[in-house]
């Protein structure tokens, strides 16, 4: 229970489950799962270019010459990146950070993460990079750390659009996303 309370989000409880979970498992189970755990940090790597987990490097994405080389989308972590590409939006390369900045956690953003997109920037053919960082504290906190390691760059930066989701009520966003929605209001056309 110890070693599942390691995962992040997983408390003693959740530990619990798992480990009884796993007790009560087939062992042939119990070792797919502990050989795809071990493969998965033995065989995974970071991508040289954009810092995403791969299977090889460069990546798929940054390897594919038919991608927009002069946008540069910054995100925190992997699944960032398979949602921007489940949803068909961005077009361009990716920056992962792999860490957002939580205090709590003890987690910021990988300073070699921020001098690696430094180092792309420099190189002249990034023209825009396009924060898509989490709408809270955290993720704000880690598009500061990459704002403040491009100052003197000459480069656009961008964000995404922040607001209201469609069919929500606002008793029920967090007070971040509501005030982010507040101050970038717009005129109301027909």
């Amino acid at each position: 229970m110890r070693a599942l309370e390691r995962f992040p989000g997983v408390g003693p409880r959740s530990a619990e489950r798992m480990a009884l979970h796993v007790l009560r498992s087939p062992r042939e189970e119990v070792a797919e799962l502990a050989i795809a755990l071990r493969d998965a940090r033995i065989e995974t790597l970071r991508c040289a270019t954009c810092g995403n987990i791969t299977l090889q490097s460069p990546c798929a994405i940054c390897a594919d010459e038919s991608r927009q080389r002069d946008v540069v989308c910054v995100v925190e972590g992997p699944r960032e990146v398979e949602k921007l590409e489940s949803a068909g939006v961005h077009q361009g390369l990716y920056h992962v950070l792999i860490e957002g900045l939580a205090p709590r956690e003890g987690a910021e953003p990988d300073s070699s993460a921020l001098d690696a997109l430094r180092k792309r920037v420099k190189k002249g053919e990034v023209q825009e990079v396009v924060l898509a960082t989490a709408p809270d504290r955290e993720g704000e906190g880690a598009a500061r750390r990459v704002l403040e390691s491009l100052q003197g760059l000459e480069v656009r930066i961008t964000r995404l659009a922040r607001g209201v989701p469609s069919g929500i009520r606002l008793e029920y966003l967090h007070g971040d996303v509501l005030a982010d929605a507040y101050q970038g209001r717009r005129p109301f056309d027909d």
